[in-house]
């Protein structure tokens, strides 16, 4: 009996430690320097669905960066910092919608 249990308990404390690990995100991920990994990408559209409206805002940012991208050049460097702020403010929702899939590496 004593083997058994010696034997299973070591199995049984891996099985629980692994069923409450978590997935956590990367930085390089949230600011789209390296693609999410499935298990990542599942995660990040679970808290898509739970908050639709920063979803939705960053949608229209891509949008928004895509059609200004596609302007003329003729604004005297506006378009420019135009384009470098609608990225940082991507970045910023992206940040906070992930907020609580992060994984702080410092």
């Amino acid at each position: 009996m004593t083997k058994k249990v010696l034997f299973f308990l070591p199995i049984l404390m891996m099985a629980c430690m692994v069923s409450f690990a978590q997935v956590r995100l990367d930085i390089d991920v949230i600011v789209g320097n390296r693609p999410p990994a499935p298990n990542e990408a599942q995660l990040m559209r679970a808290e898509e669905a739970k908050h639709p409206n920063i979803a939705a805002a960053m949608h229209d940012i891509e949008k928004s960066m895509q059609r200004l991208h596609e302007a003329p050049d003729d604004f005297g460097g506006r378009k420019a910092q135009a384009e470098a702020d609608l990225k940082q403010a991507y970045i910023s929702l992206r940040k906070a919608l992930y907020f609580r899939l992060f994984k702080d590496t410092h």
